[in-house]
């Protein structure tokens, strides 16, 4: 597949032209190769490649179409007359040598309907990187005729300015001959063809006394001047040696993957990416939020001073996490006690300074009245994310979840989708071990109906758990955290290791990672996401993504991978709403914006007065009690745990 989305077409299936057993469109592999091996390398990338979504009752049939060349694409018809007239001259070149393979037996038929474009009012010719890229090939424009003669004028209108035929490309057997043996001369090869008007411009079809004139030359046989072919290459029997090495070591790879037990775990799923137009005013999005962040560091770098007490201080007043300076007239204002701080500091603060509500919220939105004070937003996010295991007949999947009541868990749908009956388990430090979880319900999946949610509920357990953020306003350049078990550090985390041998106490370590939001984008119209900077991969699925007040904004679901950076994606907490709709589930949702609040830097040990006065705070800190999960009875620990005895977890 190549790897660059360049546009968007929406077509009707009937425009697209026939072959072998399906469509032309979808021989673009075999296109690909004949060009590659009868021409040249670049006319292999001169037809783009086309992702037919054939529609439904909803959605009408479309044609997405990728290049393998980088670079933005243009429209040839946008070129200025010089780009545009070196562009035609490589069209032409590039045609001019597909010419002898209309006349072959086996690979005519594809090349012809392959020259057939729809014509669209937009063009059919885009230019990427310096070179001519064709979309809407292997079709005939909207209500064209399928005959020669219509197929012919058509042809005339679109490529035939660079490959001129005295007939359309043929489609048949029949065509294919009257080609090779009834061509008269009016398609000279070698002389140079005038440059070609811009594709904008209405282009005649070819004179009718051109076709016309071909008509009568059947019956004067001893006139025809037959069309210069290029001789058919043969390939030379040492050319298929690579072919028979790969295709020995392809079947001993499938027989030893069909042998028992010798595949432990699935493949990963290919990455879940975004496969339409909104793909790229995503990119512009992003794009703007990162030069608009870029902006901020080169204000907060030309502008910062440095005060006599050592705290640096942006152009706005406030320091790199967010705090105002400290006020040395106020007491209640001093080394390690908690400040206001701002939303969309220059650097994400550290969440083991940010202070949260230590009770779980309730469904008024409240603490509960058994409140002692405040926790750090590390060990909220520790208490309250877990990892979720999905055991298979055959393989172990892992990714992440978090709680949203006392007993019911948020994952993603491909997180859980590969669990057997029995195989759904979940895991944290709070709770202590391992505890069988039911699947509640699922949505998915995501490239399918658009979503990608599961809960589920974990008997005889009573944690604690997040509110849910469903902002009213913009949640750009806001700090957050991602919070998971990506399987990339479980390979190497003890603990796992020894969860996998049996260890049902066993808990793997909590991974977190922070960034800021960079933009918030509806994917469909029913699908929205946050993209945002914390770096996740595969096992982070399902996790929460966390603003600095301990609200989950987002559930982190997949990762964009490009040339120069990755976009992390998180489906918005509106759909996640939405689909928490007919379970029961009734989730703390606040829509105001984060007030965070920061533990002030530690005094330094130097200095005794200040360093008396964090005292209390830090052994109040460490005097609150840690967020912990009512495990089930034990005698419900020892059931339903299995020995796991795989060698590494597949994560989602």
């Amino acid at each position: 597949m190549a790897d660059h989305f360049l546009t968007k077409s929406q077509v009707n299936l009937a425009q697209c032209l026939p072959f072998a057993s399906g469509l032309a469109l979808d021989s673009h592999a075999a296109l690909k190769s004949l060009l590659r091996s009868r021409v040249s390398e670049s006319a292999a990338s001169l037809f783009a490649e086309p992702l037919v979504s054939r529609g439904n009752d909803i959605a009408e049939p479309s044609i997405s179409w990728y290049t393998d060349m980088p670079g933005e694409g243009r429209l040839l018809s946008e070129l200025e007359e010089q780009d545009r007239a070196r562009i035609d001259a490589i069209l032409s070149s590039e045609l001019r040598a597909m010419r002898g393979l209309l006349a072959d037996p086996e690979d005519g038929a594809l090349m012809a309907a392959a020259l057939h474009l729809a014509n669209s009012p937009r063009g059919d010719i885009w230019v990427v990187d310096g070179r001519p890229v064709i979309i809407n090939w292997g079709m005939l424009p909207e209500g064209g005729g399928l005959d020669q003669e219509s197929r012919t004028a058509q042809f005339g209108a679109t490529l035939g300015r660079y490959l001129p035929l005295s007939a359309a490309p043929p489609l048949n057997e029949a065509e294919r001959r009257a080609r090779i043996d009834l061509v008269g001369g009016a398609e000279p090869k070698s002389a140079a063809p005038e440059t070609p008007a811009p594709q904008t411009a209405p282009v005649a079809p070819p004179p009718a006394a051109v076709i016309a004139a071909a008509a009568p030359v059947a019956s004067v046989a001893p006139t025809v001047v037959r069309e210069q072919t290029e001789p058919r290459r043969g390939v030379p029997i040492i050319a298929w040696l690579p072919l028979l090495i790969l295709l020995l070591i392809s079947a001993g790879l499938l027989i030893w993957l069909l042998l028992p037990n010798s595949r432990i775990f699935p493949a990963y799923d290919a990455d879940r990416a975004i496969e339409t137009e909104a793909a790229a005013g995503l990119a512009r999005s992003v794009n703007d939020a990162l030069r608009e962040r870029l902006a901020d560091l080169r204000d907060a770098r030309d502008g910062a001073m440095c005060r006599a007490d050592g705290t640096l201080v942006l152009p706005d007043g406030m320091t790199v996490d967010g705090l105002l300076p400290l006020d040395p007239v106020n007491p209640a204002d001093a080394p390690g006690m908690a400040a206001p701080a701002s939303a969309t500091p220059i650097l994400p603060p550290d969440p083991g300074r940010v202070q949260v509500p230590q009770s779980a919220p309730t469904t008024d939105g409240a603490g509960d009245a058994g409140e002692t004070g405040d926790v750090s937003l590390l060990e909220m996010i520790e208490s309250r994310t877990v990892m979720v295991i999905a055991d298979g007949a055959d393989s172990l999947g892992t990714g992440s979840g978090f709680f949203i009541a006392p007993d019911l868990v948020v994952t993603n749908h491909h997180v859980v989708e590969s669990a057997a009956e029995g195989g759904l388990f979940v895991t944290n430090r709070a709770l202590g071990r391992l505890h069988p979880a039911q699947l509640v319900k699922a949505a998915g999946p995501f490239e399918a109906v658009g979503a990608d949610f599961a809960l589920l509920r974990v008997p005889g357990v009573q944690s604690s758990y997040f509110g849910l953020l469903d902002a009213d306003s913009s949640l750009k350049l806001q700090s957050v955290v991602a919070a998971g078990y990506p399987g990339d550090v479980l390979e190497t985390d003890n603990a796992f290791q020894s969860l996998r041998e049996g260890n049902s106490g066993a808990v793997p370590d909590l991974t977190v990672t922070d960034g800021t939001i960079n933009a918030e984008q509806s994917l469909t119209d029913y699908t929205h996401a946050v993209v945002h900077s914390a770096p996740i991969s595969r096992g982070n699925s399902g996790g929460p993504l966390i603003d600095m007040c301990g609200r989950v904004v987002g559930v982190n679901t997949f990762v964009r991978q490009g040339d120069l950076r990755n976009l992390n994606f998180a489906l918005s907490i509106r759909d996640l709403v939405a689909f928490l709709g007919d379970t029961g589930a009734a989730p703390v949702v606040e829509t105001h914006a984060c007030e965070p609040r920061l533990l002030r830097p530690a005094a330094p040990a130097s200095e005794p007065d200040d360093a008396a006065a964090t005292a209390p705070a830090e052994a109040d800190a460490q005097a609150a009690p840690a967020e912990d999960a009512a495990p089930a009875a034990p005698e419900a620990a020892q059931g339903g745990i299995p020995n796991f005895g795989l060698n590494s977890p597949s994560g989602s």
